[in-house]
């Protein structure tokens, strides 16, 4: 059987169509990532509707109607570092500000 030019032209026809029907820039491989795309924008839009519903209910904490004294305290505990007179402050060895060699000098010198 004796294949025409029409005919390596159509299976070239055939061959380009197929290749970008797959690995095209709209084929099925980046239909694939797309639907990846998608699944971890979803995702992240979850956590972000969480995060949106955290900061309402903070919100309606502190609205006047609703106020709520010990969420201002914890407010200015955390962000303000607010402590009572009476209260002793213990800082943990890792945390607490560790001075060099040459600054402790320098602390000296002044």
């Amino acid at each position: 059987m004796k294949i025409t030019p029409v005919g390596y032209a159509l299976m070239g026809a055939i061959a380009y169509l197929s290749f970008h029907a797959v690995a095209g820039s709209q084929g099925l491989s980046q239909w694939g990532k797309l639907q990846d795309d998608i699944k971890s924008l979803e995702e992240e839009r979850q956590d972000l509707l969480v995060i949106k519903q955290e900061l309402q209910q903070q919100i309606i904490r502190l609205t006047p109607e609703t106020l709520d004294d010990d969420y201002i305290e914890e407010l200015a505990r955390q962000r303000l570092h607010y402590v009572y007179p009476s209260e002793l402050v213990l800082e943990p060895p890792e945390l607490a500000p560790q001075l060099t060699e040459n600054e402790e000098l320098f602390a000296l010198s002044n």
